[in-house]
C-alpha cells in the first residue's frame, strides 16, 4: 500500500493534473511497469481521502479522483506569526525548504514529520507511511492548481466569463489576483488589481505566496507594471492588469441560423459593415461562424468612435429579416494552439520550442486538453509581435495557431470566440476535471422545427433533459419551440456564447434521430404511425402528408411495417427526380431557334367516352411552356394537384409535330378524364397556371461572364430543387440565361422572382482567370488540365460549381467559396508557371564576378531554366536588376543565384620589387593564375621613399685609414635608434620644427614653446592656435602651415608633484592622447620632446623612464609599424644621455626592443629618393579556401620573378667614397633594384628582378675594379712594395694586397706609430712601425722593399702605362702563341681576328716583384701559361686593372673564390661567350702556381702555406692580384 499510494502520488505531480480516473493511473502505473487494477487504486484513494484526494462516480462507471486536500500548509508558520504552542492550528509546520537541501544552518523550522505537532496530524490522516517530500510537494501542487481554477477573480469590467483560463497549466506558473491581499489597494478598483505568474513549487521550491505578498507590499500597482517581471532568487514573477483593455478597431457581428443556406452572404455584410463604421473606414472581416450562430469578425485599420458605431447600429439592428447583435471586444493576447496532426499531444516541452525567442513574454499557459494549449502574453504588444511571424512558426511545427477572442455582451460578462469555423466538440469527461466559471444564468436558444418536433415528444423530452443535464449539470426546460437552460457551463468550453454552448449540445442529441416527410399516407398507414406514437414523433402537414422523426435505428422498421401490405414507398420514394440532369434540349431533339414559335397556340380536344366520363386534352406547343416538364416532380405534382382538387386521372403524353416552317417541334398532351364538370374546371386551371409563366433573363452586360458558362445552369437548377422551387434555368443563347417560372399570383406552383434573384444573384458567384498557352507539352499545360479534371471529377461538380473554357479564359460558377478556392488555386497555378520578374540586388562586384568566373555556372543555370521561359540573362539582371521566371521557380533560382555570387573578397599589396613590371608587361600571366577560380583587379600605386644612403668609411684614398679615432667619433654620434616589434623609435638632437613626420607634440602647457613653434608654422597657425587658447581647447590640433609635418597636436601636461606615480600617471595620457590623435588620423611617424626637463625642472631620468615606458605600451597595443622620435635640444647633452641610459635599460629588460651598436648606428648624411611601385591585387571568388590559394600563388609569382642576391664578405666596399656609394645606389635604382650596403658586416644585398639584379652585380664589380685601380696606381706611383711573413720567423714572406699596401704605406709616409687593419684573411691585425711587426692572432715581421723590375725585352716602347699591341700573323712570337692555342681548338674555332700582346707596366712590375719573392721561397719556380676565357666587354677592364677577384664565383666557385685558368684553351673556349658579330676573346696568362692543393667551394682564400689551389688536373685557382700577368689577347672566331 505505501508504495502504491507513493506512485500514485508521483502520477499527480508528474501530470500536474488536478483530475484523473482511476482507470487513468491504472493505466499510466502499467505503463511504468507497476501492474494494479483499478480497485488497488480505489482502495488506496479511499484511505486518503479526505486527507488527500475527493472522489466521486462517473456514469460511464469509472471513479474521478479529485486532488483536494484538507491536509495544508501552514503559510502564517513561515512569516512568524503562528505559534506552534498554542495547539490551535491544524496545519503542518514545516521549513520552507522542506524539499531540499537548507541553506540555514541548525535551522529551526521542521523538516520531518517525526515528533511534535507534525507526527500528530500526519498519524490523523492516515500519510504517516507516504513519502514525506512527495507529500508536501503534492501539497504545494494542490495550492497552485487551486489558484487557477477558484480563487482567481474575473477582470472588473472586461471579466471573462467565456471561458475559465488555467494560468500556468503543467508548471508554468500559479496565477493569482492578490489585490484583496494589499491594504494599500481597493478590491472594487479594478485598475488597481493584477495578475500575477510564477512558477510552481516544482519548479520553484523556494518561492511560496508569503514572498510574493512581501514583493507586492512594497511597491503600487504603477511601479510593478513599469517593469512587469521581477526575477526575485532566481525566478521570474511576472504581472499584468487584471482589467482588459476594449479593442477600439474591432467588434463582432452575430446572428442566429438554422444551417449553411442561411448565411447572410458577405457582400451583404459588407455593405451593413460600411453603414455602421462609416464609408471612409477601410475594414476587414473573418468568419469565425459554427453551426448554428454566423460570427463576423470586422477589424478596421483606425481607431473607431465605438459609441457612433452602436448607434448606426440601434438605427438599424436587423439584415435581411435577420436580428444582427454587436458585441464589443477586448485587445487579444492570447491564443490556442495545437498540432495539425490528428489526437497528437502538446507538452510543456513543445511550447518551449515553439516560444523560444518570446518565452520570457509569456504570462501563463494552460492545456485544457490533452492535444491543446492556450497561451497567454504578458502584454498585447508582446502579442503582436510574435503573432506577426505565426505563419512561419506554423509551417515550422506543423500547427495551427488561433487567438482567442475576448468579447464583451451587454451584462459585461467576457465571451471567447476561437478563431475558427467550426465549433469545438464538447469532451464530456473534461467536465469533471476542470473547475467551473461564472457562467451561471439562464440562456436559451430558439429550436428547428424538427428538433422542437423531438423535444415535444414526451419520451425525446425526458432524455434530453438528461442528456443536457450530464453535460452541463444544470436543468433545461422546454417551451414550445424554445429550450431554456438554468445552469452554468464548464469554463474550459470556448464557444463564441453560452447560446452557441447549449445550441452545438443540442445538436449533438438530435444526431440520432432521423426525419422524413411522408406524402399520400393512406389510413392504415397513418393508424400506424399513431400506434407507434410512444417511440417515434410525427407531424401532420396536411391531410395526407406527415413529417416523422425517429431513431435511425428505428426507421427501417418503421417503413417496413407501414409499406409492406401496399408493396410500395411512401410517395417520397414514388416521385421521379426533382430535376432532370439535362436541359430540355435532351428530353426533346429540337433546335433552341425554336423558343418563340407558337408560344400561344394550345389544343384543347374533349370527347364523351362510352361509360359517362369525359376525355379532354390539353396540348402545350411553346417550348417555354414545355420546357417546365423538365422539372423533376413538376408533372407528379401537377397530376395530385389536379387529381386531389378535380377528380380527374391524367396522362401525359410527349409528342412531336412538324411545323412546315421550322421543322419538328416537340409537345406536351395531357389526356384528363372525369366528368365534364371537373374536366373542363381542370383545363381552366392549366390555362390559367401556363398563363401564368413568366421568364427572368440574365445577360453577360448585366450580370456578368457567368452567363458564358452552359454548366451554370445545372448549378443553378440544382439550386433550385434544393428548396423546390418550380422553376427551371436554361441558357437561351451564348452569354444569356433564362429562368422559366409560374408568377407567384398562382398559389399552388407560383414563385417570387426575388427568390430567383437571391439565388442566381446572391448565392453564388463567379470569377475569370486569364492564362497563356503554351506549347501541348509544357508542365503548365499538364497541371491545367490535370486541375480542370479534377473539378470536373468532384461529386457536386454541376451541383456547387462548374466552368467552361474559352480561348485563354476560364470561367468559374458556383459556391462562393468554392469558386474563391478555385480561382485562387487556377491563379496560383498560373502564377506559378506564368514568368514574372523577380528584382534581386547584386553588387558591381557579385555582377563582375558572374561575367568573368561564374560565367559558365550561369549559362548552365539559363539553359536549365530555358524552358519554363525564364530569362536569367546577365545583361537582364545588370541592367534591370532582376530575372524573369515563373514565381514557383523565384525560390530557386534567387537560391541559385545567391550561391553563384556567394562571394568572399580580400585585398592585399605586393610590394616585392619589380613586380609592376610584370604586372606592366606580362598582365596575362596573372590573370593566368586567377581566372579559372577567381576575379582579379589591380592597381599600381606610386609611394615616394627616401633610400638611406651609408656613410662612406673613407672620403678618399688618401683618408681611408679605419682608425680607432673613426670608431670613436661613430660612437659619440647623438642619434640612437631602437625597434620595438615593426616600430622604430628614434632618439635625437635636433630642432623639433623641422621633422619631416606626420605629427609633431606640443606641450601646450608651455606657452613659450608654443610660441615660438606657431610662429615658425607661419600666421595661419597662430590665428588658430590663439582661437584654442582663448576656448581652452585643449587638446586639440592644428593645421602645420609652412612646417614639414603635416599636423600639430597641442596636449597639455604638469605634475602634481614631483612624485613617480604622479608624473608617471600625467605622462602616460599625454603620450596615450598623442597616440590616439595618431591613429585616428592614420598616421604613422610623430615626434615628442622631452617634456618637463627645462623650465619644470623634472628629473631627465625620470622623465625618460616613463615617456620611454609609455611609448613602449601604446606600440603594443596598437601592433601598427610607426616611427616615434624624441628630439632633444642641442644644448641637452644631459637629457640625451639620460634618455640613452633609460634606453639601453628597456634593451636590457625586454626581448622585443632591438638595439644596433653604437658604432653601427648609421648617420645618414643624405638620401636618394625612389618611387617603389606597389601593386594592389584585390581577389573575389566563392570561398576563402579560393582566395587564398590564388593569393599565395600570386605571392609566389612576385617571389619568384623578385630576387634578393647577397654578396658577402666584400671587403672592397670599405674603400668606397661616398661619390662612388652614391653613384651604385643611383645606378641600382634606375634598375630598380634596392640595394643595401652593410659597411659594419660588409654585405651588399640587392633585391630586384634577376635581370636587374645581375646588372647590378656586375656594376658592383666595374666599381670595385675602378676604385682597386686607383688604389693600385696609387700604391705603384710609390714604388714600394709591403709584405709579411707568412709564418713567424719563416723568412717565407707574402705581399699585402694593393689596397693594403696602400694603406700602410700612407700610414707610414704620414709618420704614424703605429695602425690598425684587416688583412687579406680578415684578421683584426696593428703594425708597428717602430718594430716593424704585425700582431694578430701571430706576431710576424713586415717589410718595405722599393719596386725595382725591369719590362720585358719584347715590349713596344710607350709613354703609356698600358698599351695593347697586335701581333704580325708572320712572327715568331705569333706563331708561338697560335701554336699552343690550336692544340686543343683544332676544330672548335674557323679564324683568328688577331692577337694582341699587353703591355701594363705597373701590373707586370707588381707581377716581377711577386714572382722575385717566389723565387727566393721555393728552389724551382712554378710558372705556367694558362687560358683563361671572358667575355669581350670584360677584357678592356682585365686589361687596365688585372683579374679582379671581386667577381670571384660569377661563374662557379668549385675549387674555390678565386680567378680560374686552365691548361686547354679548348676548355676556357666554354667560358669565351661571343658577341653579336660571333667574336670570342681568351688570355694567354702567365701564372704564379706556387704551392698548390686540392681546392672546395667553401676555399675563399688559400689555405695557409698554400699560394693557389686545384683540380688536381688542369684547372688552377688564382688568390693574390699579383700572382698572374694576362700576357696575350686572342680574338677569334
Amino acid at each position: 500500500m505505501n508504495n502504491l499510494a507513493d506512485d500514485i502520488i508521483s502520477v499527480f505531480l508528474t501530470k500536474q493534473a488536478h483530475v484523473l480516473k482511476d482507470t487513468e493511473l491504472s493505466t499510466i502505473l502499467a505503463s511504468q511497469g507497476i501492474p494494479c487494477l483499478s480497485s488497488d487504486i480505489r482502495r488506496h484513494v479511499q484511505l486518503l481521502s479526505p486527507a488527500l484526494f475527493q472522489s466521486t462516480s462517473n456514469p460511464d462507471g469509472t471513479l474521478a479522483i479529485r486532488l483536494d486536500p484538507k491536509l495544508e500548509i501552514c503559510e502564517d508558520f513561515l512569516g512568524s506569526r503562528c505559534r506552534t504552542e498554542a495547539k490551535t492550528c491544524d496545519k503542518l509546520h514545516i521549513c520552507r525548504h522542506f524539499e531540499g537541501s537548507c541553506p540555514t544552518p541548525n535551522c529551526r523550522f521542521p523538516h520531518n514529520f517525526n515528533q511534535g505537532y507534525n507526527r500528530k496530524l500526519i498519524a490523523q490522516n492516515n500519510c504517516q507511511y507516504i513519502n514525506p517530500v512527495l507529500l508536501i510537494k503534492l501539497l504545494r501542487q494542490s495550492k497552485s492548481l487551486s489558484i487557477h481554477a477558484s480563487t482567481r477573480k474575473p477582470r472588473g469590467k472586461g471579466a471573462r466569463g467565456g471561458r475559465g483560463r488555467n494560468r500556468g497549466g503543467r508548471g508554468r506558473g500559479r496565477g493569482r489576483n492578490f489585490a484583496h491581499q494589499i491594504s494599500t489597494r481597493s478590491k472594487n478598483d479594478p485598475n488597481r488589481q493584477l495578475d500575477v505568474s510564477f512558477p510552481s513549487s516544482i519548479l520553484a521550491p523556494q518561492l511560496d505566496m508569503e514572498i510574493i505578498e512581501m514583493i507586492l507590499e512594497r511597491d503600487d500597482v504603477d511601479k510593478l507594471l513599469e517593469i512587469p517581471v521581477i526575477n526575485h532568487d532566481g525566478v521570474a514573477i511576472k504581472f499584468k492588469r487584471t482589467n482588459h483593455i476594449i479593442d477600439k478597431r474591432s467588434f463582432l457581428l452575430k446572428t442566429a441560423i438554422a444551417n449553411e443556406s442561411e448565411k447572410i452572404t458577405e457582400p451583404r455584410f459588407a455593405l451593413y459593415i460600411s453603414t455602421l463604421v462609416g464609408k471612409g473606414v477601410q475594414s476587414h472581416t473573418q468568419d469565425l461562424s459554427s453551426d448554428n450562430e454566423q460570427i463576423i469578425l470586422v477589424k478596421c485599420d483606425n481607431d473607431l468612435d465605438l459609441t457612433q458605431v452602436r448607434q448606426a447600429h440601434e438605427s438599424r439592428p436587423q439584415l435581411y429579416g435577420k436580428h444582427i447583435a454587436l458585441v464589443q471586444i477586448y485587445e487579444c493576447d492570447t491564443l490556442e494552439i495545437h498540432y495539425n496532426e490528428d489526437n497528437k499531444s502538446i507538452t510543456n516541452t513543445d511550447l518551449q520550442a515553439i516560444f523560444r525567442s518570446a518565452w520570457n513574454d509569456i504570462f501563463a499557459y494552460n492545456f485544457p486538453t490533452d492535444d491543446c494549449a492556450e497561451v497567454e502574453f504578458i502584454s498585447v504588444n508582446a502579442f503582436k509581435q510574435w503573432m506577426s511571424t505565426s505563419e512561419f512558426t506554423e509551417n515550422k511545427f506543423d500547427i495551427t495557431i488561433s487567438p482567442i477572442i475576448d468579447n464583451v455582451d451587454e451584462n459585461n460578462v467576457a465571451r471567447s470566440v476561437i478563431e475558427q469555423p467550426s465549433p469545438i466538440n464538447i469532451n464530456t469527461c473534461s467536465t469533471t476535471t476542470h473547475a467551473f466559471g461564472d457562467r451561471t444564468h439562464q440562456t436559451k436558444i430558439k429550436l428547428r422545427s424538427e428538433w422542437a418536433l423531438i423535444v415535444a415528444h414526451s419520451k425525446f423530452q425526458l432524455e434530453y433533459k438528461a442528456f443536457i443535464h450530464s453535460e452541463f449539470g444544470g436543468e433545461v426546460t422546454v417551451n414550445g419551440d424554445e429550450a431554456i437552460y438554468r445552469g452554468s457551463f464548464p469554463s474550459h468550453i470556448r464557444d463564441s456564447s453560452n447560446e452557441v454552448t447549449l445550441g452545438n449540445k443540442t445538436h449533438d442529441f438530435m444526431k440520432q434521430f432521423k426525419y422524413q416527410t411522408m406524402f399520400n399516407l393512406t389510413q392504415d398507414q397513418i393508424d400506424i404511425l399513431r400506434d407507434k406514437s410512444a417511440d417515434l414523433a410525427h407531424k401532420r402537414l396536411n391531410e395526407h402528408d406527415y413529417l416523422v422523426a425517429v431513431k435511425l435505428k428505428d426507421m427501417a422498421e418503421l417503413k417496413r411495417t407501414m409499406f409492406h401490405r401496399h408493396k410500395l414507398c411512401p410517395s417520397t420514394e414514388q416521385l421521379q427526380p426533382l430535376m432532370q440532369r439535362h436541359s430540355i434540349q435532351s428530353n426533346f431533339s429540337r433546335s433552341s431557334s425554336t423558343l418563340s414559335l407558337n408560344s400561344d397556340i394550345s389544343e384543347n380536344l374533349s370527347q364523351r367516352s362510352s361509360i359517362g366520363y369525359n376525355l379532354s386534352t390539353y396540348t402545350i406547343y411553346s417550348l417555354e411552356q414545355v420546357i417546365m416538364f423538365s422539372i423533376e416532380r413538376f408533372e407528379d405534382r401537377l397530376r395530385q394537384y389536379l387529381n386531389g382538387t378535380f377528380h380527374v386521372k391524367l396522362v401525359f403524353e410527349r409528342k412531336y409535330f412538324n411545323e412546315k416552317t421550322k421543322g419538328t417541334k416537340p409537345c406536351i398532351s395531357i389526356k384528363m378524364t372525369g366528368s365534364e364538370n371537373e374536366t373542363q374546371n381542370a383545363t381552366d386551371e392549366l390555362n390559367n397556371l401556363f398563363s401564368s409563366k413568366q421568364t427572368k433573363r440574365f445577360d453577360e452586360e448585366t450580370d456578368g461572364t457567368w452567363t458564358n458558362v452552359i454548366d451554370a445552369i445545372e448549378v443553378i437548377n440544382y439550386h433550385f430543387k434544393l428548396i423546390d422551387l418550380t422553376c427551371i434555368c436554361e441558357q437561351a443563347s451564348p452569354g444569356v440565361v433564362i429562368v422559366h417560372y409560374f408568377d407567384i399570383a398562382n398559389p399552388q406552383f407560383g414563385i417570387d422572382e426575388q427568390q430567383i434573384d437571391d439565388i442566381v444573384r446572391d448565392k453564388f458567384q463567379s470569377a475569370v482567370v486569364n492564362f497563356t498557352l503554351q506549347t501541348s507539352d509544357s508542365i503548365f499545360n499538364k497541371e491545367w488540365g490535370d486541375l480542370q479534371e479534377k473539378l470536373l471529377k468532384r461529386n457536386d461538380y454541376n451541383k456547387k460549381i462548374c466552368f467552361a473554357t474559352q480561348s485563354n479564359m476560364i470561367y468559374l460558377f458556383g459556391l462562393p467559396e468554392l469558386v474563391k478556392e478555385y480561382r485562387e488555386k487556377f491563379e496560383q497555378l498560373k502564377n506559378k508557371h506564368e514568368p514574372q520578374p523577380y528584382k534581386i540586388t547584386l553588387t558591381d562586384k557579385q555582377l563582375i564576378y558572374l561575367k568573368t568566373v561564374a560565367k559558365g555556372d550561369l549559362s548552365k543555370l539559363e539553359k536549365r531554366y530555358k524552358p519554363n521561359g525564364c530569362d536569367i540573362s546577365l545583361v537582364r539582371l545588370r541592367q534591370h536588376g532582376e530575372f524573369i521566371a515563373p514565381p514557383d521557380l523565384h525560390s530557386k533560382i534567387k537560391d541559385s543565384l545567391d550561391e553563384l555570387t556567394k562571394i568572399e573578397e580580400i585585398s592585399f599589396e605586393v610590394t616585392e620589387q619589380g613586380f609592376d613590371i610584370l604586372v606592366s608587361k606580362d598582365l596575362e600571366r596573372l590573370y593566368h593564375i586567377a581566372k579559372p577560380k577567381c576575379y582579379l583587379e589591380k592597381s599600381i600605386e606610386i609611394c615616394r621613399e627616401h633610400i638611406p644612403i651609408p656613410t662612406a668609411r673613407i672620403a678618399d684614398l688618401d683618408d681611408g685609414v679605419n682608425q680607432k679615432s673613426t670608431i670613436a667619433s661613430s660612437a659619440s654620434s647623438r642619434v640612437t635608434s631602437v625597434t620595438i616589434g615593426h616600430s622604430t623609435v628614434t632618439i635625437c638632437i635636433g630642432d623639433l620644427t623641422a621633422q619631416a613626420v606626420d605629427a609633431i607634440v606640443i606641450c601646450s602647457s608651455s606657452q613659450y614653446l608654443c610660441k615660438a613653434i606657431v610662429e615658425k608654422a607661419g600666421s595661419a597657425v597662430v590665428k588658430e592656435y590663439a582661437t584654442l587658447r582663448s576656448k581652452e581647447e585643449f587638446p586639440s590640433t592644428a593645421t602645420a602651415g609652412v612646417l614639414p609635418c603635416k599636423k600639430i597636436f597641442f596636449i597639455p601636461w604638469s605634475a602634481d608633484s614631483h612624485d613617480d606615480d604622479d608624473i608617471k600617471t600625467s605622462l602616460s595620457t599625454f603620450i596615450a592622447t598623442a597616440f590616439l590623435f595618431t591613429n585616428s588620423d592614420g598616421y604613422k611617424s610623430i615626434a615628442f620632446p622631452a617634456v618637463g626637463c627645462g623650465g619644470f625642472n623634472f628629473a631627465p631620468l625620470t622623465i625618460a623612464k616613463y615617456m620611454l615606458h609609455e611609448i613602449r605600451e601604446q606600440l603594443r597595443v596598437s601592433k601598427q609599424k610607426m616611427n616615434i622620435s624624441l628630439v632633444l635640444l642641442a644644448n641637452q647633452q644631459d637629457v640625451y644621455d639620460a634618455f640613452i641610459q633609460r634606453l639601453n635599460e628597456l634593451v636590457a629588460i625586454d626581448i622585443n626592443v632591438n638595439q644596433k651598436s653604437p658604432s653601427k648606428i648609421k648617420q645618414d648624411k643624405s638620401t636618394i629618393p625612389y618611387d617603389r611601385k606597389i601593386v594592389k591585387i584585390t581577389l573575389i571568388s566563392s570561398t576563402k579556401d579560393q582566395l587564398m590559394k590564388c593569393k599565395q600563388e600570386i605571392i609566389n609569382l612576385a617571389r619568384d620573378f623578385s630576387v634578393s642576391t647577397k654578396l658577402t664578405n666584400k671587403r672592397d666596399m670599405l674603400d668606397w667614397s661616398q661619390k662612388t656609394i652614391y653613384k651604385y645606389y643611383e645606378f641600382c635604382l634606375k634598375q630598380h633594384v634596392i640595394p643595401t650596403l652593410d659597411l659594419d658586416n660588409v654585405i651588399l644585398e640587392l633585391v630586384g628582378t634577376k635581370d636587374a639584379v645581375h646588372e647590378a652585380e656586375k656594376y658592383f664589380y666595374e666599381l670595385t675594379n675602378e676604385t682597386l685601380k686607383q688604389e693600385r696606381i696609387h700604391a705603384m706611383s710609390r714604388g714600394v712594395i709591403w709584405s709579411v711573413e707568412l709564418l713567424p720567423n719563416s723568412d717565407t714572406w707574402e705581399q699585402y694586397s694593393f689596397k693594403l699596401n696602400g694603406i700602410i704605406e700612407d700610414a707610414y709616409l704620414k709618420h704614424r706609430t703605429e695602425i690598425e687593419i684587416y688583412n687579406d684573411k680578415d684578421e683584426k691585425c696593428r703594425i708597428v712601425f717602430a718594430t716593424m711587426l704585425e700582431h694578430g692572432l701571430q706576431i710576424r715581421r713586415v717589410r718595405r722593399k722599393p719596386v725595382n723590375s725591369i719590362l720585358p725585352s719584347t715590349w713596344d716602347p710607350s709613354d703609356h702605362n698600358c698599351k695593347r699591341v697586335t701581333l704580325s700573323s708572320t712572327s715568331s712570337e705569333y706563331q708561338n702563341i697560335l701554336s699552343q692555342f690550336h692544340i686543343t681548338m683544332l676544330g672548335k674555332y674557323s679564324q683568328i681576328f688577331k692577337i694582341e700582346r699587353i703591355q701594363n707596366e705597373r701590373w707586370f712590375k707588381q707581377y716581377d716583384a711577386h714572382r722575385e719573392d717566389f723565387k727566393r721561397r721555393y728552389e724551382k719556380l712554378d710558372e705556367r701559361q694558362l687560358f683563361h676565357g671572358c667575355t669581350g666587354t670584360a677584357t678592356s677592364q682585365i686589361i687596365e686593372n688585372c683579374f679582379n677577384r671581386s667577381f670571384a664565383g660569377v661563374n662557379g666557385n668549385l675549387f674555390g673564390f678565386g680567378v680560374y685558368f686552365h691548361a686547354q684553351a679548348s676548355y676556357s673556349h666554354n667560358y669565351a661567350y661571343a658577341n653579336s658579330a660571333g667574336e670570342r676573346t681568351m688570355f694567354l696568362a702567365s701564372v704564379l702556381i706556387g704551392k698548390t692543393c686540392k681546392g672546395d667551394k667553401d676555399m675563399k682564400t688559400a689555405p695557409t702555406g698554400y699560394d693557389t689551389t686545384t683540380d688536381g688536373q688542369h684547372i688552377f685557382v688564382v688568390y693574390h692580384d699579383a700572382g698572374v700577368y694576362a700576357d696575350y689577347l686572342i680574338t677569334y672566331k
